[in-house]
């Protein structure tokens, strides 16, 4: 396969998963807000914005973290790379340069989101809540995942989506549970607290698998063993390591207990550290010293994704 066309399929998953993922928390957080008026704004919002890693850029931009500035950044703003609508821009354009690649389904599907996309703007969203945009966007990336599997050859083609969207979640869940454990486990677990840990739940679908799972009271112990070391939640760490080194052994044909490159390396030892440490290992660590690693690693592993699959030197 072209490294082009692995380039645009890795970074359409990307995108797309990026944009669900800030999606369901703003539509989450704003319902938290709603429902908890008595918390500060900064503990309501800032941490939305570190999560998404732009914390330096969006205090360029505004004077301070509230409903509108937020929902302005993280969902509409151009300048911000990570905004949603950016983000569905992005994929589009990827999809757009391999239109001969991708199925014709998969690129009428990705198009007509975006035009939906591109009718909103943060004056309408704020006014009427942002609870129907963030479906729009949240349901508009299972359809086009949907599509996708339905009509794509799983090919390697393929597998560089399933890589790109698993790549992406993982870091992603990394980053929400680093600052939320961050700001809410500074004492016992009040009724404030234990609210926020749902939100937290579900802002990676995990809620009501967390209630089956445990069947007790929310604890930030058992929410951070669920999204970090759970081999089964399509949203826990452990579980999108494991689906990225399936895709990059299907890639480089590889089999169990070796590697073919440094990116199925680094993964390969990652996951191991997840299916072996229990959460008494991790927290004894440091979570947040566990979790700023792993993000580290995932980066790493894009990167090293990269290097072996889409960079070509060229020839002097």
């Amino acid at each position: 396969m072209l490294s082009r066309i692995a380039d645009s399929l890795f970074w359409i998953a990307r995108y797309m998963e990026r944009a669900e993922g800030t999606a369901r928390i703003l539509d989450v957080n704003y319902h938290m807000m709603l429902e908890q008026s008595n918390q500060p704004y900064r503990l309501r919002w800032d941490p939305l914005v570190i999560i998404a890693g732009e914390h330096e850029r969006f205090f360029s931009l505004y004077q301070g973290a509230t409903s509108y500035t937020v929902l302005d950044f993280l969902g509409f703003r151009q300048e911000n790379p990570n905004s949603i609508v950016k983000c569905i821009s992005n994929a589009r354009e990827n999809a757009r340069t391999i239109r001969d690649r991708i199925s014709r389904d998969m690129w009428e599907d990705l198009n007509g989101l975006f035009h939906e996309v591109s009718r909103y703007c943060v004056a309408e969203v704020i006014a009427t809540g942002p609870h129907r945009f963030c479906n729009l966007i949240k349901f508009g990336t299972h359809r086009f995942h949907g599509v996708t599997d339905a009509t794509l050859s799983h090919d390697e083609g393929w597998q560089f989506l399933q890589a790109g969207r698993a790549l992406e979640r993982a870091g992603m869940t990394a980053r929400i549970v680093d600052v939320q454990y961050h700001n809410l486990v500074e004492g016992p677990l009040s009724e404030p607290d234990n609210h926020q840990w749902m939100a937290v739940l579900k802002s990676v679908a995990a809620y009501e698998y967390y209630r089956r799972q445990y069947r007790a009271r929310i604890e930030p112990e058992k929410v951070a063993e669920l999204l970090l070391l759970h081999g089964l939640h399509p949203c826990s760490i452990r579980f999108n390591i494991a689906a990225l080194q399936e895709a990059l052994r299907a890639v480089s044909g590889t089999g169990h207990g070796t590697y073919a490159n440094e990116a199925e390396r680094r993964t390969g030892k990652l996951l191991d550290t997840l299916v072996y440490d229990r959460i008494e290992d991790v927290l004894s660590r440091g979570l947040h010293a566990f979790l700023t690693d792993l993000q580290r690693t995932c980066g790493a592993i894009g990167e090293d994704i990269a290097r072996t699959y889409f960079y070509y030197p060229v020839a002097e």
